[in-house]
């Protein structure tokens, strides 16, 4: 494990897996000034406000649609890799995110629930994974810190949404587009760090360039055994055929892998910490906490998370 190839890891969670968590979190604690936002904004448009039943459908779709991009930028993702690079796929990402933080921050002065409600299902199309090109003996390892920077995006969020921070009705549309500043972070260092050995050797037959990512990640002149290794998955996929998401769920040479994926998914996601995230005020709020006290009650399920 070298300095190069931690630190690359850790910006990419930064500006990616962390900011998923944070957008997962980030609609829960001004649910209620969005929704007066949203009800003063109607009132002032057509003449009277909206019906209990139409406001709860339209924050609605302002939490889910972040889901829906999501789907759409996963969706999205092989392609963009496999066509742009790591480095590229997660510049342009960035600059998705941007684009959103712009929604979300200026909604209120520009009167335009529609703003955030764009602004969030950009957030979602940012949603993306990024596969470093390492020894299979460090794969483990790296693979844990976006979960971890997931939990940790959750637990800045309810934070920066306790009174003393951001938790004021003034301050929502900055809470939103905070996700600016890791986006423009991961803009800016990124290009300091070559692109994905992985990539340059299969997507583009750069073994030159492969070589010298992997001799500044791993900090070795040697790295012939991880260029042979890459060659030997580069043929490998070279005699595999690619399929569609549709060819693969009705593929019956992989019915039993492709449902335990489904399973496992469906079951986390049904699991009811979707809702812990999303709704987690109004679930301590209908449990009989205070008020008061509900910021820092949701702050310690972000700790018990973490």
């Amino acid at each position: 494990l070298t300095f190069p190839l931690l630190s690359v890891t850790l910006l990419v969670s930064f500006g990616s897996s962390m900011l998923y968590g944070y957008n997962l979190a980030v609609v829960n604690s001004p649910a209620v000034h969005i929704k007066a936002f949203y009800n003063a904004t109607w009132s002032q448009r057509y003449g009277h406000g909206l019906a209990p039943a139409l406001l709860t459908l339209l924050y609605s779709l302002t939490v889910s649609i972040f889901a829906l991009g999501g789907l759409v930028g996963s969706l999205l993702v092989g392609f963009l890799v496999e066509r742009y690079g790591r480095n590229g796929t997660l510049s342009r990402s960035a600059l998705l995110v941007l684009l959103a933080g712009g929604f979300m921050g200026f909604s209120r002065e520009l009167r335009s629930p529609e703003m955030v409600i764009i602004g969030r299902s950009i957030t979602g199309l940012h949603s993306g994974r990024c596969c470093l090109g390492c020894g299979a003996n460090l794969r483990g390892f790296l693979g844990l810190i976006p979960s971890i920077f997931i939990c940790l995006g959750v637990f800045f969020a309810q934070v920066l949404s306790l009174p003393e921070l951001l938790g004021e009705d003034r301050f929502w549309p900055l809470f939103l587009s905070v996700v600016v500043i890791p986006a423009s972070l991961q803009l800016l260092l990124l290009h300091c760090f070559p692109e994905s050995p992985r990539y340059l050797l299969i997507e583009r037959n750069d073994i030159c360039g492969a070589t010298k990512a992997l001799c500044q990640f791993l900090g070795t002149p040697d790295v012939q055994d991880a260029i042979e290794e890459m060659k030997e998955e580069q043929r490998s996929l070279s005699s595999v055929e690619m399929v569609s998401v549709w060819q693969l769920l009705w593929d019956r040479s992989v019915r039993w892998q492709t449902l335990s994926v489904v399973v496992v998914n469906a079951g986390m996601q049904l699991s009811g910490i979707d809702a812990i995230w999303f709704y987690t005020n109004t679930i301590f709020e209908n449990a009989g906490i205070p008020v008061s006290q509900i910021p820092y009650t949701t702050v310690g399920t972000g700790v018990i998370e973490v």
